[in-house]
């Protein structure tokens, strides 16, 4: 297992570049059927930053959104990799562990992270909406992190008793 800090952002790159684009290729599609385009729900993300003007704020909007969804994908895999320097499981068993770790960044986002945005939160008024919302950090972000961490950092030497 490679632990030097190039091996650790590169993990970080590829693991937040594939959890960004994993997670808007199951997102998109949902919120296409509930009415919002991508240019829209990238307008969205910009909003936490910028509020509601970003709504009307066009192409530039949504590149700023999309800056922002890749470089929070980024950071929550570098906080991954960083993490499998000392408790090596996460690379020992990068599935299970990446799907659990969807469940922290699910909370970190809904219940920090946006309500200290200029738009902040409003838990989903639906069963579906929540449970589809919980299961993609699980399975379309947290997954693909775990997985591209060991793709990138190896597999560590195994434990001794």
């Amino acid at each position: 297992m490679r632990t030097d800090w190039r091996t650790i952002l590169t993990a970080a790159i590829a693991a937040g570049l594939a959890a960004a684009v994993v997670e808007m290729l199951v997102v998109l599609p949902i919120q296409g059927l509930l009415g919002a385009s991508p240019v829209r729900v990238f307008q969205g993300i910009a909003a936490g930053a910028l509020g509601r003007a970003a709504l009307r704020g066009g192409l530039g909007s949504a590149g700023l959104g999309v800056c922002f969804h890749t470089l929070i994908s980024v950071v929550a895999a570098g906080l991954y990799a960083l993490a499998a320097t000392r408790w090596t499981l996460l690379l020992r068993r990068p599935a299970l562990m990446g799907i659990l770790y969807g469940v922290p960044v699910y909370l970190v986002m809904n219940f920090v992270v946006i309500p200290l945005s200029a738009l902040g939160f409003a838990f989903p008024n639906s069963l579906v909406l929540f449970s589809l919302s919980f299961g993609v950090h699980l399975f379309a972000f947290g997954l693909p992190i775990g997985l591209v961490c060991r793709w990138v950092m190896g597999r560590p030497p195994a434990a001794h008793p």
